[in-house]
């Protein structure tokens, strides 16, 4: 049997590299406004080691909370684990086993906390803040590495799908007291073209408010709605499907259903442990 050798990104037909078409920052905001998510990826590729380490190491110099830095990416690289993500994400995310590299990018409370304990000083976790600084940290770091590996000319996606078995997912990869994941990062060689149209978005005057905030008028929540049915063009699927599907009440809206995943795995990673919420729980075992 004839085995083809794992390709590199250099072999394939991928889109070019941002350094090597957009060099000047007007172009780069042009480039930021065409870039869409990748979902398809060439299973067989590979990433070299240096490459994946500067992508990272980019992402790691995103803004963070008064430098405090509460994430971790864990590189999850092992297949059988990977198929466990998957399946404890739902099964409907194949890109979590075929991507080049696959993160779950964590908040991360317990390296604060050891830092703490480094130099002797009292540390007590504000589990609902913790959670708030953490994923605003951990997001703009992935959004740096996103930025990071497209300019590459790889392909990324983020798994939010993860939120269905956080608790599961956090075992699987041995996550300590502390640690939660946020969210999945997929980074890899795209199958196809990837730099076409860019996928729709809300209005920006839905999104930016002047001084106060202020409801969207009719108008403007019509305009949403048209445009990112765009998203369907041709099917007989409309947006306000995808609104019903995260957010009509339980037991059919998915982001009420992960509620309870959530809660439960703050408490099994330790956040409610310092304060009492609902049913305080000891102090979790760091061993």
């Amino acid at each position: 049997m004839t085995e083809n050798p794992p390709k590199s990104a250099r072999d394939t037909a991928a889109r070019p590299a941002l350094a090597d078409e957009m060099p000047a920052v007007p172009k780069l905001t042009g480039w930021l406004s065409r870039r869409r998510t990748v979902r398809e990826y060439d299973a067989d590729a590979t990433i070299p080691d240096e490459e994946i380490r500067a992508i990272l190491d980019a992402g790691r110099k995103a803004p963070t909370s008064g430098t405090i830095q509460m994430y971790s990416f864990v590189s999850v690289r092992d297949p059988e684990m990977r198929a466990r993500i998957h399946e404890a994400a739902g099964g409907g995310q194949p890109r979590i086993e075929e991507a080049s590299h696959f993160f779950l990018v964590c908040i991360d409370l317990r390296r604060v906390r050891l830092l703490h304990d480094h130099r002797d000083l009292e540390f007590e976790m504000a589990p609902m803040t913790a959670v708030l600084k953490g994923a605003v940290d951990a997001a703009l770091a992935a959004q740096g590495t996103i930025t990071a590996a497209e300019s590459y000319g790889y392909g990324v996606c983020p798994i939010g799908a993860i939120s269905e078995g956080l608790s599961t997912i956090s075992e699987i990869v041995d996550l300590p007291a502390e640690v939660l994941p946020a969210f999945g990062l997929c980074i890899g060689v795209p199958v196809g073209e990837t730099h076409d149209e860019p996928t729709p978005r809300i209005p920006l005057d839905a999104v930016v408010h002047e001084d106060t905030y202020e409801d969207p008028s009719p108008e403007l929540l019509e305009a949403c709605y048209e445009e990112m049915n765009e998203l369907y063009a041709g099917t007989d699927r409309v947006w306000e499907g995808a609104l019903a599907h995260y957010w009509t009440p339980s037991p059919d809206g998915s982001m009420n259903n992960r509620e309870g995943e959530l809660l439960e795995t703050l408490r099994q990673q330790g956040f409610f442990a310092y304060r009492g919420v609902d049913e305080p729980v000891s102090e979790p075992d760091r061993e």
